[in-house]
């Protein structure tokens, strides 16, 4: 249902949208409409998403929408307390990007969805990235880590699912494999994938070079188990 209502609200947009104030204000919305009718109907105003995308840059990213999507829906959780489907954060389907703390430029987003769609189409392998500084509603990176790659992995992706969550703030790395692709990555390739590839490239604060390498990596891994 949380993916209904997310479309729902990229498709009745129109009034402006003026940037994170106004979650919380789109959240109640969309929480008083379900309360009195179970249901959108297309009878709420929405902001303008096409605006909203507009003022951080002119070329439309999937990513951008993953931005808007995990920031509402952490209003949503918040704000929609009585309804409990709401509780975990959906990515747009086939998009594996959500850089919350705006660390990648245009250039580094627009490579890594293109180098992530191309793993999952040759290899078929999902790996998600999600840069954030706030695990809420879980408490740790690991809660928060296997919660969203839990309800975005798909059955699809014969050889698994693989998230890379990281917190510049808390300076946290975390990757997490769901039960199919834990045959091919391993923990222990995991952890040194982060002590020797990304934490060396994070503490130069080459961000977008450390996860590149840590992506190459795995991919040449999946690739070598064929």
């Amino acid at each position: 249902m949380i993916r209904k209502i997310l479309l729902s609200v990229l498709l009745f947009t129109n009034i402006t949208f003026s940037h994170a104030q106004d979650y919380d204000q789109i959240s109640k919305g969309i929480c008083k409409s379900i309360t009195k009718d179970q249901s959108l109907s297309g009878k709420i105003k929405f902001p303008d998403f096409i605006d909203y995308i507009k003022t951080d840059a002119d070329k439309f990213l999937i990513s951008d929408v993953n931005v808007f999507q995990f920031n509402l829906q952490k209003s949503l959780i918040k704000n929609c307390t009585e309804f409990p489907f709401i509780e975990n954060y959906s990515l747009v389907p086939f998009s594996n990007v959500v850089d919350l703390e705006k660390v990648f430029n245009r250039e580094d987003l627009a490579k890594l969805e293109k180098q992530l769609k191309e793993i999952q189409k040759t290899n078929r392998f999902q790996l998600f990235i999600i840069s954030t500084d706030d695990y809420f509603p879980n408490e740790n990176i690991i809660d928060y880590s296997f919660s969203i790659l839990n309800n975005n992995s798909s059955d699809l992706f014969q050889k698994g699912s693989m998230i890379i969550v990281f917190n510049l703030k808390s300076r946290e790395v975390r990757i997490s494999t769901n039960k199919i692709a834990r045959n091919i990555i391993s923990d222990e390739f995991s952890q040194k994938l982060i002590d020797e590839v990304v934490v060396p490239k994070f503490s130069e604060e080459k961000y977008f070079k450390g996860i590149n390498e840590a992506i190459v990596k795995i991919n040449e891994k999946i690739v070598a188990e064929d």
